[in-house]
Formats: structure tokens, C-alpha cells, sequence
């Protein structure tokens, strides 16, 4: 992706990270021919040396509307890079900014999950989320901003 070089780098991604963000979400399904939109916030809070991160919101898709919630932890095994798990234990990708971007894989037989993370500044960031199988095609676009 072109500007990458001038990128912000996050070396403590848990002080980055911790406390309220608003949240924007596109939501593009290829497979339904649906366009839609996740409005909320998400929060990361400290537990123990990692974060829960809690997002809520109000999602809009074809016939739907209503709430979306999602639950994530966070770990820390360096300070620039995380372990992000399910709320259920179960590992979900590695985060680490400290180069301002990162991308991800998450295989979920038998779909494919593959993030594009990216920091926009000091109070904002991005990941893009593209996901592919026999039972999906999504393109999730998750743009969060620093809430004051």
C-alpha cells in the first residue's frame, strides 16, 4: 500500500490501544449483493497485564437492524505486539503496529479471514478485513477514532 513509509509506529500498543474508540464499520456482502453499516463504539479495558476489548453498535444490513456486540482479549507477550483471542479462549491472529501496519491471516475452515491493519494517526486507525470460503464473502472495513 503506497504511504506506508509515513506511517506512525506504535511501540506500546497497549497504551495505544486502551480506552474508547468510535467505531465506523462498512459492511460489503458479495455473496447477498448487500451493502450495510455497523455504527458504535468499541472500548478496551484493562485486565490484568492484557485488555478485553467490548464493541457495541447498532448494525444495518438488507431486512436487518439492530445490535452487534463483540468480545475480544487482548495479551501483551511484547510491548509493541499483541495476541488477540476470542472471548472463548481460542486464538484469533497477532497485532503488532510498530511499523504502523500489519496484516493477518485467521483460518476458519472453511473460510479465510485476512486483516490489513493500518494506523491513520495518533487517535485513529483501520483494518480492513476481507473474508472468503464457501460460506462467506465479506469485505468489513472498520475505521476507529479516539473518543474524548
Amino acid at each position: 500500500m503506497e504511504g506506508r513509509e509515513k506511517l506512525l509506529q506504535i511501540n506500546d500498543l497497549r497504551t495505544f490501544l486502551q480506552g474508547k474508540w468510535h467505531l465506523e464499520r462498512r459492511v460489503q456482502d458479495r455473496r447477498a449483493g448487500q451493502q450495510g453499516r455497523l455504527t458504535g463504539s468499541a472500548t478496551f479495558t484493562a485486565e490484568g497485564a492484557g485488555l478485553l476489548y467490548r464493541e457495541e453498535g447498532q448494525l444495518v444490513i438488507g431486512g436487518y437492524a439492530g445490535p452487534a456486540l463483540q468480545a475480544y482479549r487482548y495479551g501483551f507477550p511484547a510491548p509493541g505486539r499483541a495476541a488477540v483471542h476470542f472471548s472463548d479462549g481460542r486464538f484469533f491472529h497477532d497485532l503488532d503496529l510498530s511499523a504502523g501496519c500489519w496484516t493477518a491471516t485467521h483460518l476458519c475452515a472453511p473460510d479465510r479471514y485476512d486483516g490489513d491493519f493500518t494506523v491513520l494517526d495518533a487517535a485513529g486507525w483501520r483494518v480492513i478485513w476481507q473474508v472468503t470460503g464457501p460460506r462467506k464473502d465479506l469485505m468489513l472495513d472498520s475505521r476507529y477514532c479516539r473518543a474524548l
